[in-house]
């Protein structure tokens, strides 16, 4: 009997175990001719600080397009460099889009990234670093990103996009240098999707830029990796301009939910991070769960409370703070999670409430 384990544990030891991976993604590359005659292309640089090769699995996004992958073997201790990546190894010209780059998890601590687009002009060559985002650190619901514009929009164009990790919907703003919001978009992308929005002020929020505005991007579902560049306009010289992380003037404070409506708070959240801290039992029968959602600004604001998403085979109804949610027998077992938009005094977060159905 012992040795029939011993030989069944040894037997265990020796099969493969299927490694995981980290997923980067440099979020703007191309080969392609811009405004004023320039000329784009990109770099990629990888370098290996480990004792071993690795190797990384390379493809190029475009809009919703994925390329085949290439492997890129990379020696110990040892650096590649892939020039004009975008014509030279996807043989696609004319396209701008994403680089997203593929590693074993043990050798993502190994892996250097980095990333140049330049313009060959009649100017001389110019170009930026654009850092690769690992997909763990992708904006997701709730996060607002600014992309900061330049001083002086006449002497700059002001280009931005994002790669959505998953299927994703953004709210956007355009925010004046003193505040003043002059425009505002929601849009819906799919999953693994490319879009750059060149001159994105005027031609795809639809006002005219001006010195120092900020797009805010606000995720309110999905996952994204937000960036932008400001392109002179005279020399064609771009500067890279990350997506930054930032929290809403007021902060949503997500109290928690008042499951059978008696005034106290139920299920809580107490790390403040806007997702319940436990998941929320929902009873899949023909008479709707009924709940209080418990919130308000961080100086006691009053909220109002929106839907944003729900899962698929249940029924949803909002009235003031109170939701009641149906959920059909289908959905028992399963477990999924219910996402409010809470505003107070303009500002917005979204809150998420994770559900289990019995």
């Amino acid at each position: 009997m012992h040795l029939r384990k011993f030989i069944t544990a040894a037997a265990i030891a020796l099969l493969p175990i299927a490694a995981s991976a980290a997923t980067f993604i440099v979020p703007a590359a191309g080969s392609a001719s811009g405004a004023n005659g320039s000329q784009w292309k990109s770099e990629l640089t990888l370098h290996n600080s480990g004792p071993q090769e690795l190797t990384a699995s390379i493809k190029y996004q475009t809009g919703t397009t994925t390329s085949d992958a290439i492997s890129v073997a990379v020696p110990a201790r040892s650096t590649k460099s892939l020039d004009d990546i975008v014509k030279t190894s996807f043989h696609r010209e004319g396209t701008i889009g994403a680089l997203i780059i593929t590693v074993d998890d043990r050798d993502a601590i190994r892996l250097a990234l980095g990333s140049r687009t330049y313009n060959q002009s009649e100017s001389g060559e110019f170009g930026q670093d654009i850092p690769a985002v690992n997909t763990a650190n992708a904006s997701v619901a709730g996060d607002v990103n600014v992309l900061t514009g330049p001083s002086s929009a006449a002497n700059y164009r002001f280009n931005f996009g994002l790669v959505s990790v998953a299927a994703s919907t953004v709210h956007w703003e355009v925010l004046r240098a003193d505040g003043t919001i002059a425009a505002t978009k929601d849009v819906t992308y799919a999953a693994n999707e490319h879009v750059q929005y060149n001159d994105g002020v005027h031609a795809f929020l639809g006002v005219d830029a001006k010195d120092n505005d900020a797009v805010q991007a606000t995720v309110t579902t999905g996952r994204a990796i937000f960036y932008g560049s400001a392109v002179n306009g005279a020399t064609g010289d771009p500067t890279f301009v990350p997506g930054v992380k930032t929290r809403d003037a007021i902060r949503i404070n997500f109290i928690g939910i008042d499951v059978d409506e008696n005034g106290s708070v139920d299920l809580n959240d107490a790390n403040h991070d806007g997702v319940l801290d436990t998941p929320m039992d929902v009873v899949t029968s023909m008479f709707p769960s009924i709940f209080r959602v418990v919130a308000q600004g961080e100086f006691g604001e009053a909220v109002t409370l929106e839907i944003v998403s729900a899962p698929s085979g249940g029924a949803v109804f909002l009235n003031a703070d109170t939701i009641q949610m149906g959920a059909s027998g289908d959905l028992k077992g399963s477990s999924g999670e219910l996402l409010v938009r809470a505003t107070a005094q303009g500002s917005s977060s979204v809150l998420t409430i994770p559900l289990k159905f019995r």
